[in-house]
Order: C-alpha cells, then sequence, then structure tokens
C-alpha cells in the first residue's frame, strides 16, 4: 500500500515532527506500507519525498508554506497512486492531502503533532496574539474535521480538540521515538571532553528546538539559582528562533563559562550528549508529547518535564520522571536541585524500561498500519 504523509515539517527542518516522519515512514516500509513524503520544506532530491513549491512562513523561522501552490500536492500524489493520505501538519500541505483524497477518493487520516494555541500564548497575552493562535487553531479543526479519523498523541491534547470544535473521531497514539536504535549509540562521542566539562560536574541539558514556547528562558532563569554550586553546568542543543538571543543572554553574566547553546546537534550524536547529562528537561507548557523526555527516559537519565500540554498525561512524578509546577515560581529550580542531590537510578531504570516497551518507533508503527488497514477496509 502507498500512503501519502503530507507536512509542512520535513528535514532539513529540525522539529518533533520532522524527526517523527523521517524515523516513522522507514517502519512503516517494514511493514508493507510504501511512504511517499509531500513536503513544503526546501531540500536535497530524495526518491521517497516530493517538495512543493513554498515561499517562507513570516511569523515562525524555518518554516516554508506552499501558498499558491496547493493543487500541486493533489497531482503528485495522483501521479504516484497513493492509496491512503497521512496529514501531519493542518495548514496548506493539510489541504493539499484534503484536496488529493477527494479527487482520488481515498482514506484521509489525520495526525495532530502540535498545539499551535498553547505555543502562541506562551509567547504573550497581547490580542494580536490570542487572535492569530485562534485563527491558526481554527483553521487546523476545519482541515482535521474532513478527515475520517484524526490520531493525537495524548488524552489531554484529545480534549483540546474536542474543545475546539472537532467533530472527527480521536484515537489516543504516542507518537513514537527510535529509542531502541538510540541506545546503541551512546557511546559514540565524549562530549565532556569536547565541552570541557568535568568528570565530577552535573550537567543539565535541554534538547530541542529552541522556541520561547518550550521555556528556554525559565530554564536559564531557574540556572542562575545554581550560581553557587560551581559542579553544575547547563547545556542547550537544538536550532530555532531564539538561538541567537539565548546565546546573547548565556553570555552576558557571571555564570557564562557554565552556559553552553550548541545549536544543532547530528542525530547519531544525540544519543551520546544525552546518555552524558545527567537531567532532561523540558520545561514548556505548550508541547503536546516531548520526544526529548522520552529519550532521555531511554537513557536512564532523569526527566524533568513541566505539568503543561501532554506532558502531564504520561510523565507521572516519581514513576518515569520529575513533573514541576509550571505556574509555582521556583517549582523548576526545586525539582532541579532534588534531581542533581538524589539517588534515582531506580525510578530511571524502570522509566527506561516503561519507555522502551510503550513508545518506541516500532510499537507506533504498528499501531498505525492497522489504522491504514482499517481505514481502507472501511471506504
Amino acid at each position: 500500500m502507498k500512503v501519502g504523509h503530507f507536512s509542512e515539517s520535513y528535514r532539513p527542518c529540525v522539529d518533533g515532527v520532522a524527526t517523527f516522519i523521517q524515523d516513522f515512514v522507514p517502519q512503516l516500509d517494514s511493514l508493507g506500507f510504501r511512504g511517499l513524503v509531500y513536503t513544503s520544506t526546501p531540500g536535497r532530491k530524495e526518491n521517497n519525498v516530493r517538495r512543493i513549491r513554498s515561499l517562507p512562513f513570516p511569523f515562525y523561522s524555518n518554516y516554508w508554506v506552499s501558498y499558491f501552490w496547493i493543487r500541486q500536492y493533489a497531482r503528485l500524489a495522483r501521479e504516484d497512486e497513493i492509496q491512503l493520505v497521512h496529514i501531519h501538519t493542518p495548514f496548506m500541505a493539510g489541504v493539499g492531502g484534503i484536496l488529493a483524497s477527494k479527487e482520488m477518493s481515498i482514506p484521509v487520516l489525520g495526525t495532530f503533532h502540535s498545539n499551535f494555541t498553547n505555543m502562541a500564548r506562551a509567547m504573550g497575552s497581547t490580542p494580536y496574539i490570542y487572535f492569530v493562535s485562534d485563527l491558526f487553531n481554527r483553521f487546523g479543526v476545519g482541515v482535521y474535521n474532513r478527515c475520517q479519523l484524526v490520531t493525537a498523541p495524548t488524552e489531554s491534547e484529545r480534549e483540546f480538540l474536542v474543545r475546539s470544535g472537532l467533530k472527527t473521531p480521536v484515537e489516543i497514539v504516542p507518537p513514537g521515538v527510535r529509542l531502541s536504535q538510540l541506545v546503541s549509540e551512546k557511546g559514540r562521542i565524549d562530549f565532556r571532553s569536547r565541552l570541557k566539562i568535568p568528570d565530577h560536574a552535573k550537567i543539565i541539558l535541554y534538547l530541542g528546538r529552541l522556541t520561547v514556547d518550550k521555556g528556554v528562558y525559565l530554564l536559564l532563569d531557574s540556572f542562575k539559582g545554581l550560581v553557587s554550586r560551581s559542579n553544575v553546568y547547563l547545556v542547550y542543543a537544538g536550532l530555532g528562533p531564539e538561538l541567537k538571543a539565548l546565546r546573547k543572554e548565556a553570555s552576558r553574566s557571571k555564570w557564562a563559562r557554565r552556559v553552553m547553546v550548541l545549536g544543532y546537534v547530528k542525530e547519531n550524536h544525540k544519543a551520546s550528549l544525552i546518555s552524558q547529562a545527567d537531567v532532561v528537561v523540558l520545561p514548556s507548557r505548550g508541547d503536546t508529547f516531548g520526544l526529548s523526555l522520552a529519550e532521555g527516559m531511554a537513557l536512564e537519565r532523569v526527566v524533568v518535564a513541566s505539568n503543561r500540554g501532554g506532558l502531564r498525561d504520561w510523565v507521572k512524578d516519581g514513576f518515569n520522571g520529575l513533573v514541576f509546577d509550571y505556574g509555582k515560581k521556583g517549582d523548576l529550580l526545586k525539582k532541579i536541585e532534588y534531581a542533581l542531590s538524589t539517588d534515582l537510578s531506580d525510578m530511571t531504570k524502570k522509566a527506561s524500561s516503561w519507555a522502551l516497551n510503550t513508545i518506541d518507533i516500532s510499537a507506533t508503527a504498528k499501531r498505525f498500519a492497522e489504522i491504514y488497514q482499517r481505514l481502507i477496509h472501511e471506504s
């Protein structure tokens, strides 16, 4: 069966959706579902990728949108003779997927990866931000309402979609992470030597897109409370619109030598970086899932998550990680201090086993393969 994956986000863009698709498609191929990716992101030529003409998105750097070329999605899908549409972003690529499904009379599945309302509102509470976030949300729900089925990563995100007006049935399917492969890659690079961090020092790691909504500055502010502990380092890894500003902010203070903003880290180096950290932190208020936390769990690191978005549905305080109250000042610092000063090896071992058995990409691919078969059978 040929499945078309429609998404604004794909490599060389580096975010959770792009990472998921590039890991997910090969897994489906092994199950007999040949994946073809239809994306507006410019990049190198690949046999199974169709790159649609596009222009940069003005509000969020590194994203491209096919404003005037939506019909190209449907045209290329017809030429490829796909049998099922899978929408991963509900914007122009999503509309292109809907057009393809209508013109070809084939099933269409939508997956909700990103809560753009929470992401936007984390950046401020102005009337303009509320207006834009609501507009994006309504547009996205409108696209998902034209699908036969929608999947969401957690129950909180399913409830958000229903509150937003979604009428299409929703099933909970975790996004899946290539955890088994990640564990096998952890010894490739000695990041402590490369970054000149002493062996006895503690490393707090943030891994992901550098954006305001993901709490990168909240983490930096919390780190100031650890200034008296000279053996603690804060490392940021990832790209995003806040990269330059974060580097500038981190370089201003007396503890600048202990804050490192690395930028992009290669996928096959990521496991080494995570495994050499002591704590992996995602202080986001808008994430639907949080792939870096799953990766931290698999590699037996202590993970610290906020109690917002979809994180609160699967990161359980004391079971597979630590959870801080986003709305309580100083609580993130408190959780990090606890993680650095307490032996939590029993928790991290259990968390690793749970993650590898529950949210590895292979398990997610099998779940989606069942959904594809059901949709084809029902159409």
